[in-house]
């Protein structure tokens, strides 16, 4: 016989171990299935070697008064889940267009910051303009915010041209490809500016001691704590469908399962065009599932240190000209140009408790990418690991081995690839203009029963925080 439960949430990524916790708290009978060892999705914790660390680089934004302090206190986790706040989040290397290398360190005087961008303080107009700038990104209203979503970043901040190139450079490459993974003249300019004043409100760097994915594998706990089942390594073949309604799902080992809701965490177009299949959809919803926009991904190295290194989680290069189109990035995975002069991401996660053996370091060491799993990422490395030489050279002498990781690497444990050119997108679907705030695609799906959650369904924010917004609303949409 068939075991039936009210509620069934395909995938144990951030937004489907959220909302299966969220719901199994509200007396439903839930199951999680999910293909991985443990919940996490893409962000889940690898465990080896004695260190605990995701495949990827995350910054958690907001660092306080977040999404995952409201969850874990519903949840009755608050006490075992208590994020880890660096004092200093990081440091900040601005390479300007002769080749000078200058550095600022996060959180410390913003006329240090002004310095290092290259912004001529004895120029009072072009000051004028930088705080000017500043000042509005910081202040504007919500309902001001909101009329912005079909506006690029790119083109919100031409309004305040001629700026110095290191405050667009900073600003842009920041809260573009930095943040959301895309290049800034696809990024949101709402979702950037709302991110913007997140970050100066309440700070960045949140993690939690072992790896942000002790997370999601407690909410998993939960789910069983309170009646629920939870289902690793299984995959998911189809979603099974009663007179046009969803109604449960069978997966690859051949067991099946009842409800009459299921919630899928796998990303929407994986759902709908792979586990439900095209029948139940118009040609027109398929056309417009074909055509949502995926954010791009990252290549680079985890580098693990005999040594601790770094001083602080974060260390960002910009080098002036970094803020690219989306059509460089294009350029590049077709070989027709280089990686020359794009922005990296270097940090570690060793910093925090219970992350590295004593005495020990994990840095990652990453730049942006299309999202293609067939991708060749040799030439990002060569880009990426030449630069690190330059900002940290001594980074090298305590290298014990090292793991390289690119859009490849992410389908296995992130969504299945169901088109081409798709699979590796760091968080799943873009929150780029068209395809956000109300342009956004939501939870419901076309087909009764059927719902969408995570990073592909009407969540905002910056990666996990994103995820769990979308969770949080879908829950209250089912209670």
């Amino acid at each position: 016989m068939k075991e039936s439960f009210d509620l069934i949430v395909i995938g144990a990524g951030p937004g489907g171990s959220t909302l299966a916790a969220l719901m199994a708290k509200k007396g439903r009978k839930v199951l999680v299935v999910d293909k991985n060892p443990r919940a996490g999705g893409r962000m889940l914790t690898v465990r080896k070697h004695g260190f605990s660390y995701e495949m990827f680089p995350i910054n958690g934004v907001p660092a306080r008064n977040s999404l995952f302090e409201e969850v874990s206190r519903r949840l009755d986790l608050e006490e075992e889940l208590q994020p880890v706040l660096p004092k200093k989040v990081g440091v900040l290397y601005y390479e300007d267009s002769a080749g000078k290398l200058n550095r600022w360190v996060m959180g410390s005087s913003p006329w240090g910051l002004m310095t290092a961008l290259g912004v001529r303080l004895w120029k009072p107009l072009s000051l004028i303009r930088t705080f000017r700038a500043l000042k509005e990104m910081a202040t504007l209203p919500p309902a001001e915010i909101e009329k912005l979503y079909d506006i690029s970043a790119m083109q919100y901040f031409k309004r305040f041209e001629p700026l110095p190139e290191g405050i667009r450079t900073y600003i842009l490459a920041s809260f573009g490809e930095g943040a959301f993974e895309m290049p800034s003249d696809h990024t949101s300019a709402a979702e950037m500016l709302k991110l913007f004043q997140a970050a100066q409100k309440n700070g960045g760097g949140r993690y939690y001691r072992g790896g942000i994915g002790t997370v999601f594998e407690a909410y998993t706990r939960r789910v069983e704590e309170l009646g629920g089942k939870v289902l690793m390594n299984t995959r998911v073949d189809h979603i099974n469908f009663r007179k046009g309604a969803a109604c449960g799902v069978t997966t690859e080992d051949g067991q099946k399962f009842d409800a009459p809701i299921v919630v899928s965490n796998a990303g929407l177009r994986q759902t709908v065009l792979k586990l439900a299949g095209k029948k139940h959809f118009s040609e027109e919803y398929l056309s417009w599932c074909r055509n949502l926009e995926h954010n791009l991904a990252c290549a680079g190295f985890r580098y693990f240190l005999d040594a601790p290194v770094l001083e602080y989680p974060m260390y960002i290069y910009y080098p002036e000209g970094c803020v690219a189109p989306y059509k460089e990035f294009e350029d590049m995975a077709s070989g027709l140009i280089k990686p020359a002069h794009s922005y990296i991401y270097l940090g570690t996660t060793s910093l925090y408790p219970d992350t590295a053996p004593p005495g020990k370091q994990l840095v990652y060491a990453c730049m942006s990418c299309i999202a293609d799993p067939e991708l060749d990422i040799s030439p990002y490395l060569e880009y990426v690991e030449k630069r690190v030489r330059k900002i940290m050279p001594e980074l090298f002498d305590h290298i014990s081995h090292t793991e390289t990781f690119g859009p490849g690497n992410v389908a296995g444990i992130g969504t299945d690839i169901v088109l081409p050119g798709q699979g590796g997108e760091s968080y799943g679907l873009a929150l780029s203009t068209g395809q956000s705030g109300p342009a956004q695609p939501g939870h419901l799906s076309p087909v009764a029963g059927l719902y969408f959650v995570g990073c592909d369904a009407g969540g905002s924010g910056l990666g996990t925080h994103q995820a769990l917004d979308s969770a949080v609303k879908l829950a209250a949409l089912l209670e």
